[in-house]
């Protein structure tokens, strides 16, 4: 059962990150050549570089928080639906989904403070 769930994650996570692929997409320039989308506007060569670095980063950290939190809440979830009112498991998937609801919390105000700070902002 165990090795099934994996196997369900690991299918989820994968048809997930095809659906990122359009960040790295390529553009067309004027000379018919095609270049990553992501690092073009980072090639500047001053301080601005490295914040446009950070902040891709970030945006692909971002992305990934949110899947794994989705994917957790929707793993613990179903760990409540079938715990078939055994206190014991549906305690553990209780405790799963507040963990994780604090995760997000603690990366929303994480990424609020980078903002703030100026490295998620041009």
């Amino acid at each position: 059962m165990k090795k099934r769930i994996l196997i369900i994650i690991t299918a989820i996570i994968f048809s997930v990150a095809g659906l990122s692929a359009p960040v790295m997409a390529a553009a067309e320039e004027e000379d018919n050549t095609y270049h990553p989308i992501i690092l073009t506007d980072c090639n500047t060569g001053d301080e601005a570089a490295i914040r446009c670095i950070l902040n891709t980063v970030i945006d692909i950290f971002t992305v990934g928080v949110g899947i794994l939190g989705v994917i957790g809440i929707s793993v613990a979830g179903i760990q409540y639906l079938t715990a078939g009112g055994n206190e014991e498991k549906t305690r553990k998937a209780k405790t799963r989904i507040y963990e994780i609801v604090i995760g997000l919390a603690l990366y929303a105000v994480i990424f609020g403070i980078l903002k703030w700070l100026g490295i998620n902002g041009q």
